[in-house]
């Protein structure tokens, strides 16, 4: 072409030099189209226009920076810092980026190895395979014995997989999970699609309900009931079904889903579904009620086959058509099936699992707590392992006790009629393994499985029955008190607000032992008492020695910890366990209903034991289970007399009673067993304004420890050598004379009197009122200023008035002039929960609490 061009431009008679357009010449001259007009005038064919483009082209900056008009760019040097500096960020870039691979692979092979010893360990083909759990005793000899045999609350029947027709299988994987027998636990198409919906749903665009689960992570989500709808939770429900596929078998994880699915109308399972909504077993299932049944399983309140059956029959054809589409049944099994009416049965009725003990609903709580807590179960699965898991769990209760626990709180007439549906509970323990023995959370016959609780549930305020562990406990155990120091029972104001406690009985007596002061339950005494202790001691002694759980720092108080007035009261519970101290040579153990749990194959789940601290000196145990002893067996004013046991087994305890005689208590013990009892409303309210007087739970415990001891023979606490026998005088608390009312007292050896009392004594047998001074004092006065007179004075905290003081050190008072440890004034008033209330208990068997009083003034 470039020899016809040359050849042209000679026969065309224009010379080389003419100002002519030789390209557009070539290109016409050849049959070539011609250049378009735009184009021929940006390249500028002019001969003035070319000539001027050309110079301008040696203008440019480009021309100017290199020779032959080239335009490439010169690299950039860079300096030998800054090279450096480049390698370091790619250094740091891939070093970080190495880690994070590392870190997250390892974090994500952590995850699934504790999924799958998870899964391992839940020992789901158990729940598959239904297996029973059972609680056990221990006989007389040690052997177990079954107690009982779990059935839980759902309307669940396990069938084997044999038992399901292939139908049902395959109406399910067509609906739920059509891709189930090609993935292995986690669907990765379906997880994009959900994935993708869940950020946009994020973004605001649509929303995330679209199912990404397999039939797979749907048995993982039914079994641990975890639901939140986080992409944490969705990672390891994926990682836990691709761990389950490991063990079990597809046919495995069908039927276990098969068995637990939710079918509406409390229906768990084909089987249930099956008898509810066909009145037939599963097998027995026809392809259209198989096909109702999977339809369910999506939105089960919306498919309900009684509340929309029209809903279920479009919801069944879907399901037949995806199974026709998968090659599951045939045009014609499709088109017959899908033709059919939808007929119902509500034959079936379920009557739910059986009613069971209070002490066996305890049990299983317990070990639904203890698999959360030390197993990090949900507490859904946690229950399905105890009601189906094939467990063995060792209760510690004693039938016997519980029998008549159950016979004694189920006859009513053993309470008051109140009509107003009062309530009682009560627990029974071995104080010296913590073992509960019996244990009931209500009055009457049980109607419920696992309802309301109170023996462990209920949080009640527990009066006068808090003294011997808010305040004479630590006052012993510190070496404040002895059994005779003595306190004046008188009129007293506390606080800016001038909070004046009143006792039950009437007016102040004056003098007395804290022996006497525990016997009458008198509250001026036990707050005098606190006040040489000390709030912040008897606060850390309740918390952490007798392991009241429920105490707030607003219960740091003097109405709260000397007279009971908790703000969230206490259980029934954790007071026999606080008591047993007393009776375990100042030991406590945590009480515990279970002592072993195994699982389906014989391998130890959970373990419970008598692991004991020392929450007191055995002496002050000793001395405090003699204070506790006047109580019950003081004819002339102990509170709890009327808790004497028959058989003559020595008999301890103390009364409570509350803010408007709302809560009754009696806390007592044996040398063979500890029981604490409740009575009260549900909804706190006057037990006395219901007609009820004295204090049931005195009598209710005695009807049950005598029917307990009746066949054990004569037992007594043992007493530490350290503790030494004296008889003093029940007024002064000196040594006693011949012209002394004489008592036994205990001492911790060397804090025992050792002066001889020289007082003439009237008789104080009987509580009445006594005038209040003329001038009420402005703070507490102290154990010392009001210790009884004799001859040579008192020095110090010596109550004894021998000149000198012969007591301990032990026993002087911590500060104070004059020796004495005066009640500081209160900036706030005291509170923090409520006073007590007066007893209504006829004479000679009346409680111990006080009214609520603040600032002098008194709600009756």
């Amino acid at each position: 072409m470039a020899n016809n061009n040359g050849n042209n431009r000679r026969n065309s008679g224009y010379t080389p030099n003419d100002n002519f357009n030789w390209e557009e010449f070539d290109m016409v001259s050849s049959g070539r189209e011609p250049v378009p007009r735009r184009r021929r005038q940006n390249a500028s064919s002019h001969p003035a226009r070319q000539s001027q483009a050309q110079d301008a082209s040696y203008n440019t900056p480009s021309r100017r920076r290199g020779s032959g008009g080239s335009r490439k760019r010169k690299k950039k040097q860079l300096t030998e810092k800054q090279l450096r500096t480049r390698k370091r960020v790619r250094l740091v870039f891939f070093v970080t980026l190495f880690i994070f691979i590392i870190v997250t692979s390892g974090i994500t092979m952590g995850m699934y190895a504790a999924v799958s010893r998870e899964i391992k360990d839940m020992n789901i083909q158990n729940l598959a395979l239904n297996y029973s759990s059972f609680i056990y005793y221990e006989d007389e000899s040690g052997n177990p014995q079954e107690l009982e045999q779990l059935q839980g609350e759902d309307n669940r029947i396990w069938i084997d997989s044999s038992q399901i027709p292939q139908i049902m299988k395959d109406a399910m994987v067509a609906i739920e999970d059509e891709r189930f027998y090609k993935h292995h636990g986690v669907d990765i198409k379906r997880t994009v699609g959900a994935t993708g919906k869940y950020i946009l749903a994020k973004m605001g665009i649509g929303n995330a309900s679209y199912g990404g689960s397999t039939i797979t992570q749907q048995v993982i989500k039914n079994i641990t009931n975890e639901k939140e709808n986080k992409p944490s939770r969705k990672i390891k429900e994926m990682m836990r079904a691709v761990a389950l596929e490991k063990q079990l078998s597809k046919d495995e994880i069908l039927t276990m889903y098969l068995n637990i699915v939710f079918f509406a109308n409390n229906c768990n399972g084909v089987e249930a579904a099956s008898n509810v909504y066909f009145n037939k077993s599963a097998m027995d299932l026809t392809l259209e009620e198989a096909a109702s049944i999977a339809g369910i399983t999506q939105f089960p309140s919306q498919f309900d086959p009684f509340v929309h059956p029209d809903k279920n029959i479009e919801k069944r054809n879907l399901v037949l058509g995806k199974m026709r589409e998968l090659g599951y049944i045939s045009e014609s099994e499709y088109t017959q099936a899908a033709a059919s009416d939808l007929v119902v049965s509500n034959a079936h009725k379920h009557t739910g699992g059986r009613i069971t003990s209070y002490f066996v609903d305890q049990v299983v709580n317990d070990v639904v707590n203890d698999l959360v807590e030390q197993k990090g179960y949900s507490s859904d699965f946690a229950t399905q392992q105890v009601y189906n898991g094939g467990l063995k769990i060792y209760a510690t209760l004693d039938p016997d006790i519980q029998r008549i626990m159950e016979d004694v709180f189920t006859d009513t007439s053993n309470f008051p009629r109140t009509g107003k549906g009062a309530q009682s509970a009560m627990v029974v323990m071995d104080p010296y393994t913590g073992k509960v023995k019996g244990l009931i959370g209500g009055l009457g016959e049980k109607t419920d499985i696992r309802g309301w609780n109170r023996a462990t549930q209920a949080k009640r305020q527990p009066g006068s029955s808090i003294k011997p562990l808010s305040v004479y406990a630590p006052a012993v155990d510190t070496g404040k008190i002895t059994e005779v120091t003595v306190f004046k029972d008188e009129k007293i104001t506390i606080g800016d607000d001038k909070w004046s406690p009143k006792n039950a009985y009437d007016g102040f007596l004056g003098d007395m032992t804290v022996k006497e002061a525990v016997a009458r339950s008198a509250n001026i005494p036990a707050v005098k008492v606190l006040d040489t202790v000390g709030v912040s001691t008897s606060f850390g002694y309740m918390q952490n020695k007798f392991h009241i759980s429920t105490l707030v720092d607003g219960d740091k108080n003097y109405s709260s910890l000397a007279l009971g007035g908790l703000t969230q009261g206490v259980s029934v519970e954790e007071m026999a366990a606080a008591y047993a101290t007393f009776v375990n040579s100042g030991k406590y153990i945590k009480p515990y209903t279970y002592s072993q749990v195994l699982d389906s194959s014989g391998q130890v789940l959970l373990s419970n034991s008598a692991n004991s601290t020392q929450a007191i000196s055995a002496a002050s145990a000793y001395i405090m289970a003699d204070l506790l002893y006047g109580v019950v067996n003081n004819g002339q004013y102990g509170t709890g007399r009327g808790a004497a046991l028959n058989s003559g087994i020595s008999t301890y305890g103390k009364t409570g009673t509350t803010d408007d005689d709302c809560d009754k208590w009696f806390v007592g013990f044996t040398p063979y067993y500890v029981g604490a009892c409740w009575y009260g409303f549900d909804t706190p309210a006057s037990i006395s304004a219901a007609g009820v007087s004295g204090n049931p739970t005195v009598t209710a415990w005695k009807l049950v420890m005598d029917k307990i001891h009746s066949s054990l023979n004569p037992k007594e606490l043992t007493k530490p050598s350290n503790v030494v026998e004296a008889t003093v005088c029940e007024f002064s608390g000196m040594l006693a004379t011949s012209t002394c009312n004489s008592t036994r007292g205990y001492f911790v050896e060397g804090t025992q009197p050792k002066s001889f009392c020289d007082s003439t004594h009237a008789s104080k047998a009987t509580p009445s009122p006594s005038p209040t001074p003329s001038v009420p004092p402005s703070v507490i006065p102290t154990a010392a200023a009001t210790a009884t007179p004799s001859t040579g004075g008192t020095t110090g905290g010596d109550v004894h008035g021998t000149t000198g003081g012969n007591d301990t050190p032990n026993h002087q008072p911590p500060s104070g002039s004059g020796g004495g440890n005066d009640l500081p004034i209160v900036s706030e008033p005291i509170g923090g929960g409520s006073d007590t209330t007066p007893d209504d208990e006829p004479s000679g068997g009346g409680d111990d609490d006080i009214t609520d009083i603040h600032a002098g003034s008194v709600e009756e």
